[in-house]
């Protein structure tokens, strides 16, 4: 009785030991690293911007050389409105000009102002303006990642418009429009600007093209404001902080509750068969594999490598029985991103789960069947919902 009792006491000691061991390699694996690039998907009405500005330009046109630099600079200013789609990403639409001035030798040209000047050159001015599209591409945010609280930051434009003078005889022209705007964040809703800008036009906008395919350009800096209209600025997404030994049981009771409910199922179905004595007993294996479940990280559908050894056990019993059709369900968390982001990431988890039992495995594809169940909140935790679930078709 003492040997028992001796063997007993050991056996608990060495479980409690093991238990131990098991927690204190699992306790460091809690942290998860955010990637420095993303945030939630940008609702509609966020995230727009109003801006004002004013400064000088300078035009290049045919014959403007002739005259003094000082003597062609003009006032200009722009009004733009916008909105950014990601940290990286925006547009906006702007309408920019108010005077061009430059140098003609020909008297009769569309915009002279004055008489001869001792040269043989005339002074030409005139009102204009330029609407334009620009595609605006913030390089902090691109290579340093989303950060709300940077102060300055550099963004380059490119866009194309059209140019139309208001002083007689209206020319038009289209336009290319290029320019890098610095930004310095005052508070949450408003920035100074100071942004430089190049304009490249068709050769007409000044009226002197000769019949040649010339162009004009015009050089401006502005000094400015930009209101945002709320809300400014993007959410990042929260990391689910769960150690790997609270994964593993949050699976082992899934898959115990999905075993249980297949297990009433079979008894209920027993219940109703009508009693038959046989005089054999017939042993039917059943191909029921209960859901399995495959988890991900937050917006991801990368398997790790943990998931493909879990896949690796349900391949072989997956194999026992090559006749059964299985559905592979992919879901995601209805609490990060939008219902069409979750639909098509759920797909992707699906098929990323289908791929490596058929391309490692070789589970033949037609038993696998992909289903993508979008974003949900049905499993309890976040983390639970980044999931795909393998189980039987029915």
């Amino acid at each position: 009785m003492k040997k028992i009792l001796m063997l007993l006491a050991f056996a608990g000691a060495a479980s409690f030991a093991s238990a131990q061991q098991t927690l204190t390699v699992t306790e460091y694996d809690v942290i998860q690293v955010q990637d420095k690039h993303q945030v939630i998907t940008n609702p509609f009405w966020s995230n727009w911007f109003f801006s004002v500005g004013g400064g000088a330009q300078v035009l290049y046109g045919t014959n403007d050389y002739v005259g003094k630099f000082k003597d062609r600079v003009a006032p200009t200013f722009n009004v733009s409105l916008g909105k950014w789609l990601t940290p990286t990403f925006g547009l906006r639409l702007q309408y920019s000009g108010l005077q061009a001035k430059g140098f003609t030798r020909n008297e009769t040209a569309n915009y002279v102002v004055g008489g001869v000047r001792a040269d043989g050159s005339y002074k030409q001015r005139w009102d204009y303006m330029n609407l334009h599209g620009d595609l605006m591409v913030n390089l902090n945010s691109l290579f340093g990642g989303y950060n709300p609280d940077r102060v300055y930051e550099v963004i380059p434009y490119i866009g194309a418009g059209w140019a139309h003078a208001y002083s007689r005889p209206h020319t038009n022209a289209a336009t290319f429009n290029a320019g890098i705007i610095n930004r310095f964040r005052l508070s949450n809703a408003v920035d100074l600007n100071i942004e430089l800008s190049a304009t490249g036009l068709e050769g007409k906008f000044d009226g002197e093209h000769g019949g040649k395919h010339d162009y004009d350009g015009i050089l401006g800096a502005t000094v400015g404001v930009t209101y945002y209209f709320p809300t400014r600025g993007f959410q990042r997404p929260t990391p689910q902080i769960i150690s790997e030994f609270e994964l593993r049981q949050m699976r082992d009771q899934m898959n115990a509750m999905a075993a249980a409910n297949m297990e009433l199922q079979q008894q209920l179905a027993d219940a109703k068969q009508p009693v038959e004595v046989e005089e054999e007993t017939v042993v039917i294996t059943n191909p029921n594999i209960a859901p399995r479940t495959v988890f991900f990280t937050i917006g991801s559908d990368k398997l790790s490598p943990q998931e493909e050894m879990n896949l690796s056990y349900l391949a072989n019993r997956i194999k026992e029985f090559p006749g059964t059709t299985y559905t592979i369900n992919g879901y995601a968390d209805s609490a990060t991103g939008s219902p069409a982001f979750n639909q098509k990431l759920s797909l992707k988890r699906a098929q990323a789960v289908k791929d490596l039992l058929v391309k490692k495995y070789g589970i033949p594809a037609n038993n696998l069947e992909v289903a993508a169940g979008g974003g949900v909140d049905k499993f309890g935790q976040p983390i639970l919902n980044r999931v795909v679930l393998v189980e039987t078709a029915k």
